[in-house]
């Protein structure tokens, strides 16, 4: 069947994306390659394992790329050693900022990672932590204040593991310097599959399907940036750059989503929040409905604490 040429709305990218992924999840991956196939013939994307979102088909569907074809990878392996002492000063991960990354694509172990940028948004408690590796990063622009992803410090546990998964927009490229690289750490990415070296650069487009499997014995530490892709259009580039939502923004738009009305930090990392007035009915009917007064979400059940003034009925938990 002969590709077409129709130009899909985003909106079809994201459910054929969630489609081949949740046939992955269930266990049937060569239906998963099946459908992603099916997208390439019916033109949403261009190579089965690349599926963004975001999607611009006027750009290679390219998986790795060569670091000495950008100058800030020279750089970055230049200033490394300042890097890494900076680094190997962490005794404490989560005392120097590190924050666990909670993410659906996190399949086994352990994974945090401490935020220098985020779409151009600079992270002040992280650059006073990391002042030697801020200033590095400083000196390229378009990953920190003109940047259109994050830059980070990323470390991962042994046993980790990663499962695959596709960025959400080939108009970057992800770079990573190997900082602290154990044996038996490597990457995938597309039908690639890569090792870091420390002090050297790896450049991919992680809009094409990637995944990470950790089976050394120490942590790998990576810093992470996003740059633009190098054959972006400048116009698209600059759609790009004015498209981004603020910190503030993104902050307003996940209350919002979670119903929060207010977040506070307490002593030891302790997050107390409060609901807006919606969710809170919400949650005082779903407790009064089983005499309860309080519930927590654990493992996938819902277990109830009693109402201590209703009299004897124990509802300890509820499958959720």
């Amino acid at each position: 069947m002969a590709t077409t040429t129709v130009r899909w709305p985003e909106v079809v990218r994201r459910s054929y994306s969630q489609l081949v992924d949740a046939l992955s999840t269930e266990g049937a991956p060569e239906v998963a390659r099946q459908c992603a196939d099916l997208a390439v013939e019916q033109g949403v994307w261009r190579h089965p394992l690349q599926r963004p979102v975001h999607y611009l088909s006027s750009l290679p569907p390219r998986p790795v790329y060569d670091p000495a074809d950008f100058w800030f990878c020279a750089y970055l392996e230049e200033n490394y050693p300042q890097i890494r002492a900076e680094l190997d000063a962490v005794t404490d991960p989560a005392a120097s900022g590190f924050l666990p990354v909670e993410e659906s694509m996190l399949g086994a172990g352990r994974w945090e990672e401490i935020t220098f940028y985020e779409a151009g948004h600079r992270f002040d408690d992280t650059c006073a932590r990391f002042p030697v590796t801020s200033s590095i990063v400083e000196g390229i622009p378009e990953a920190a204040a003109a940047g259109i992803g994050v830059v980070t410090l990323s470390w991962l546990y042994p046993g980790t593991r990663i499962v695959p998964h596709c960025g959400g927009s080939n108009a970057r490229l992800r770079v990573h310097l190997g900082l602290q690289v154990p044996d038996g750490a490597r990457l995938r990415v597309g039908d690639q599959v890569l090792g870091w070296q420390e002090g050297r650069c790896i450049v991919f487009d992680d809009s094409f399907e990637h995944e990470v499997w950790h089976d050394g014995d120490r942590p790998r530490v990576v810093l992470l940036m996003d740059v633009c892709h190098p054959e972006l259009d400048p116009a698209d580039r600059d759609v790009m750059l004015a498209g981004r939502i603020s910190f503030e923004e993104r902050a307003t738009r996940f209350l919002a989503e979670h119903g929060l009305s207010r977040v506070q930090l307490g002593d030891a990392e302790e997050v107390r929040v409060e609901l807006d007035q919606p969710s809170a009915r919400q949650v005082s009917r779903y407790l009064r409905g089983y005499g309860a007064d309080s519930v927590e979400l654990r493992d996938g059940r819902l277990l109830f604490q009693p109402d201590s003034a209703a009299a004897g009925e124990d509802r300890t938990a509820v499958d959720r």
